[in-house]
C-alpha cells in the first residue's frame, strides 16, 4: 500500500494510543497529530463523537478513512510499507504465535489494574509518575462519573443524532463510577497479571533458546505483540509497579527484555517520554491562554485609549 497522509488523535498516556504510536514509529510513518484530552472529556464533545461515535482514543485518518481500535490502526499501518514487518503473516508459526500474544496480553484488565492503583496508592510499591494534578480520591472519582453522565445527557439532548453514541457512553461512565475500582478488585487484578507475566517469561526464555543473536517475544523480530507487551510494562512504570513483577529471581528474562526494550526509539519516544508530553502539552495550553488574555487586554487598552482621545478632542 503506498504512503498515505495521516493524522493521528490521541492522548499521550492512553494505553491504546501508546500502542499506535509505537508502531507510527517502528514503521517510520509520517503522520500529524492532534491531542484529544482525556481528561477535559474532549472524546466527548461532538466534533470527536461525530468522528468516532465509539468516541475514544485513538483514531487515526488515514487517506479518506477513519480507523478506530488500536489493534486496527496497527493492522493498517503495517500495511502501509513493507519494512519492518509488525503483523506477520498468520499462516506462519511466527505470524500466529504473535496472533496468539496480542490477544491473551490485550485480553487483561489494564483500566481496571491502573484506575485501582491510582484509587488504592497503597498497593503502588514505587513512586507513581502519574502527574499529581490527574490523581484523585475515590470520593472524587466518583463526584466527577457523576459530572461526567450529566455533562454527558446534556449532550444526548443536545445532539439528538448522536443518541446512540452517548448512550453506550453513559452506561460505561456509570459503570465506572459504581465500580469505585474497589482494592479487592485490584489485587485479583495484580494476581491475574502475576500469571500472565509468568507465561511471557517462559515465552522469552524459549524465544531466547531458539534465537541466539536477537530474541523478542514471538521470535527474532519485534512484532505488535511486543508492543502490547512494551505499553503494558511502561504502564507499571506510571503506577508505581514495576518492580514487584520485575523480580531478578523469577523473571530474569523479562528484565533483560525491558533492558533491551527500552533501547528502542519508538519506546523512548512514545512511552518513556509520555510524562513529558503531557507537562508540555500543559504549558503549550497555558501559554495559549496567557497570549489571549494578553490580546484581550491590549485591545481593552486600545479601545481605551480611543475612547480618552475622543473625549480630549
Amino acid at each position: 500500500m503506498a504512503s498515505l497522509p495521516s493524522e493521528l488523535y490521541y492522548w499521550p498516556s492512553s494505553f491504546y494510543s501508546q500502542k499506535v504510536l509505537l508502531a507510527l514509529h517502528e514503521k517510520k510513518v509520517n503522520y500529524k497529530s492532534r491531542i484529544v484530552n482525556l481528561f477535559e472529556h474532549e472524546v466527548n464533545e461532538p466534533w470527536f463523537v461525530r468522528l468516532n461515535p465509539n468516541g475514544q482514543v485513538p483514531l487515526l485518518k488515514l487517506g479518506d478513512k477513519f480507523i478506530s481500535q488500536s489493534d486496527s490502526i496497527i493492522d493498517a499501518v503495517d500495511q502501509l510499507n513493507n519494512a519492518p514487518v509488525l503483523v506477520p503473516d498468520s499462516s506462519t508459526p511466527e505470524g500466529q504465535l504473535t496472533k496468539q500474544w496480542r490477544a491473551k496480553l490485550d485480553s487483561f484488565n489494564v483500566e481496571g489494574l491502573t484506575f485501582g492503583v491510582l484509587l488504592n496508592p497503597e498497593l503502588a510499591v514505587d513512586e507513581i509518575k502519574v502527574p499529581s494534578f490527574y490523581r484523585m480520591t475515590k470520593e472524587e472519582f466518583r463526584v466527577k462519573s457523576c459530572k461526567s453522565v450529566e455533562r454527558l445527557e446534556k449532550l444526548r439532548a443536545q445532539y439528538p443524532e448522536l443518541k446512540e453514541a452517548y448512550d453506550i457512553k453513559i452506561e460505561r461512565y456509570k459503570k465506572r463510577g459504581t465500580s469505585m475500582f474497589e482494592k479487592s478488585d485490584t489485587v485479583a487484578f495484580m494476581e491475574v497479571l502475576e500469571k500472565l507475566l509468568d507465561e511471557v517469561e517462559e515465552q522469552l526464555r524459549k524465544s531466547r533458546s531458539e534465537n541466539i543473536i536477537e530474541h523478542w517475544l514471538c521470535g527474532p523480530r519485534y512484532t505488535a505483540a511486543d508492543i502490547t507487551l512494551c505499553v503494558l510494562l511502561g504502564r507499571l512504570v506510571s503506577i508505581g509497579l514495576l518492580s514487584k513483577y520485575l523480580d531478578p529471581a523469577k523473571r530474569p528474562a523479562l528484565i533483560e527484555y525491558w533492558n533491551q526494550a527500552r533501547q528502542r526509539p519508538s519506546v523512548q519516544k512514545g512511552i518513556m517520554g509520555v510524562k513529558s508530553a503531557v507537562l508540555w502539552y500543559q504549558v503549550r495550553k497555558a501559554l495559549k491562554k496567557v497570549v489571549a488574555g494578553a490580546a484581550v487586554a491590549g485591545g481593552v487598552v486600545a479601545i481605551g485609549v480611543m475612547i480618552g482621545q475622543k473625549y480630549k478632542a
